[in-house]
């Protein structure tokens, strides 16, 4: 006597020392999809009379219990690598289906929940626990699992978790060749940041160099990969107003009190739109963002001549307009 236990996520997979029982007369538990029993040759004995093979998908089923309580030998199939994965998306989609709370949900509805998981996260990380860090790695998994459900409901542009994984996996080769490297050499981390950055650019043909920022992002970050961004593609440091290089917090107590956030993320933005708009004056010059060096961004630059002098300084009447930008003294290295 034998019980053979099937995982319920893939009830087709049967191990190989168990396909000699199935030419045995096999019995199912309730639990066994009838897709499968039709599968499988065999029947289900009446009366007193037990099946040499019992099938199920459940250690749980009263049946199966009752037999490995008598010593019965006990054949299951191997949960494989990501299983327990397989069976998140599985509980999801179950949840999804069966209406409820789950059933009225968005992308837009679950923000809220994504970033209080990203921040309990990286409180996790701070404490350095390995069983919180655990937990809320599992929040935040679900998160991205449920909204790969959500978008399986999007119609005509619907995908789902397994479209994630692929894209995913297909970023991931792509800017990575040393996976194809079969030498066992060391890595040389330089290399592999250059050919990440080389094959990401050949991806993602950019406007600008701050295309693909998450502008929603903290403005204290946000203003971090702007200026990182913008000096990395050439933009002297100087241009980079000093106002936006530290963070003044009113604790004057009024009510009313000018926010931190708010007044840093205006700032960002305000620089953010003085580059995009010295990348369209290069553009429109056939000036393409990536070739753009220090004397370009100072021909460009808004409240600048073509020379990278303060419109002020040449008492033209865009002087008005050079007021509202920040702009480097004129000298000679911007020139």
């Amino acid at each position: 006597m034998t019980i053979l236990l099937l995982d319920p996520l893939r009830p087709t997979m049967v191990p190989v020392q168990a396909v000699t029982l199935l030419d045995k007369p096999v019995g199912f538990t309730e639990e066994v999809p009838v897709s499968i029993r039709w599968r499988l040759t065999g029947f289900t004995s009446a009366g007193d009379d037990e099946p040499e093979v019992l099938i199920s998908t459940s250690r749980d089923n009263p049946d199966v219990q009752e037999r490995i309580t008598r010593g019965e030998d006990v054949i299951e199939v191997p949960v494989p690598r990501g299983g327990n994965l397989a069976e998140a998306v599985f509980v999801i989609d179950k949840l999804r289906s069966l209406g409820g709370w789950e059933a009225q949900q968005t992308h837009e509805s679950l923000r809220g929940y994504l970033l209080e998981e990203t921040y309990e996260l990286l409180d996790a990380i701070e404490t350095g626990d390995a069983d919180s860090i655990r937990e809320e790695l599992g929040d935040l998994l679900l998160q991205v699992i449920f909204h790969a459900r959500i978008a399986k409901d999007a119609g005509a542009e619907a995908f789902d978790i397994d479209d994630v994984a692929s894209t995913l996996v297909a970023k991931l080769t792509h800017r990575s060749p040393h996976l194809a490297d079969t030498s066992g050499a060391p890595i040389d981390i330089g290399a592999q940041e250059k050919a990440w950055e080389e094959r990401k650019a050949a991806e993602k043909v950019r406007a600008s160099c701050l295309d693909g920022i998450a502008m929603a992002q903290p403005s204290l970050a946000l203003a971090q990969q702007v200026i990182t961004r913008a000096v990395k593609a050439g933009l002297p440091q100087d241009f980079v107003p000093e106002f936006m290089l530290s963070v003044r917090i009113d604790i004057s107590g009024d009510h009313g009190a000018t926010s931190a956030e708010d007044s840093l993320r205006r700032t960002v933005n305000e620089f953010v739109a003085d580059v995009r708009a010295a990348e369209r004056g290069a553009a429109m010059d056939g000036v393409r963002s990536a070739e753009m060096d220090a004397r370009a961004w100072s021909k460009y630059w808004p409240g600048t001549d073509m020379f990278g002098r303060p419109l002020a300084a040449t008492g033209t009447d865009d002087a008005r307009v050079a007021a509202s930008h920040h702009r480097p003294q004129a000298d000679e290295k911007n020139r």
